[in-house]
């Protein structure tokens, strides 16, 4: 069974392989493998470094002008990244891979522009598939909240629940998180699982402060777009870069305010479904 995969640039330009002529095969974009260091004849630690991969591809078209188009459309989505040094993302799924095409041969490209065969190399430095789950809170005066949740890319559902509300990891590991915080609202604190998270910062309206725990950064967004770095300003009793536990944790907030709170789910290889 042909699996669907995207590759979205960072201008969000998207080549679906899987369809209308375009379509990937067999390949090692699950396949991982763990470096390792060892001591005394033991192993002392785990890493990952830079790793390469192989998509192999075939363009398959009706006619030879989209033929050409498809061959073109290809490389120039993906050229983009390279040449702005900035990460495009493989999709399979819910999962996404941070990556650059780096390379591209090609095969019996000569007989026909209908038809051609591609090997595309895969480069990544954070070899790492990622899954990234929303909860957003509106925690107001009237005691009730609106909650949505949603994988990377999808679209989300809305319903109503109590003051108190919860966030779901269903991952088997403690998970990273990116927690956004929308002004007005000065000296923030939101409770996840009894942990407090706060800054001691003041977020005006059309502001937002962001806790990355993954980045390890705090900072405010401006209206005006300026990003303004917050790190020092954080909890220095309650640890605010804490990762989110697996199963339900409850989650509130003093005082008012709306927030969102998105898991980061990291995997060696996307989940099989």
């Amino acid at each position: 069974m042909l699996e669907q995969i995207i590759y979205k640039n960072h201008l969000n330009e998207t080549v679906v392989f899987g369809s209308d002529g375009l379509y990937a095969f067999s390949n090692d974009l699950r396949d991982y493998t763990w470096e390792f260091e060892e001591k005394n004849n033991k192993i002392s630690s785990f890493k990952r470094g830079v790793v390469g991969k192989s998509l192999p591809i075939i363009i398959v078209c009706n006619t030879e002008d989209e033929g050409i188009s498809v061959r073109n459309r290809i490389f120039e989505t993906m050229e983009k990244d390279v040449l702005a040094k900035k990460h495009g993302t493989i999709i399979i799924g819910d999962y996404y891979l941070k990556c650059y095409i780096t390379g591209s041969t090609k095969e019996e490209y000569f007989y026909t522009r209908q038809y051609m065969k591609i090997t595309l190399t895969v480069s990544t430095d954070y070899p790492y598939w990622i899954k990234e789950t929303m909860a957003a809170f509106n925690m107001t005066s009237s005691g009730g909240s609106e909650y949505l949740d949603f994988p990377y890319d999808f679209p989300y559902d809305f319903k109503e629940d109590s003051r108190w509300n919860h966030v779901m990891n269903t991952n088997f590991v403690d998970t990273d998180f990116r927690i956004r915080i929308y002004g007005a609202v000065a000296k923030p604190k939101i409770y996840i699982a009894d942990h407090a998270y706060s800054v001691d910062v003041v977020v005006e309206e059309h502001e937002y402060l962001t806790i990355d725990s993954l980045e390890k950064t705090i900072y405010i967004t401006r209206k005006n777009g300026d990003i303004v770095n917050c790190f020092n300003e954080r909890d220095r009793e309650s640890y605010v870069f804490q990762k989110i536990p697996v199963g339900k944790s409850e989650v509130s907030c003093e005082g008012q305010m709306k927030f969102d709170v998105t898991l980061i789910e990291e995997r060696s290889e996307p989940r099989w479904t």
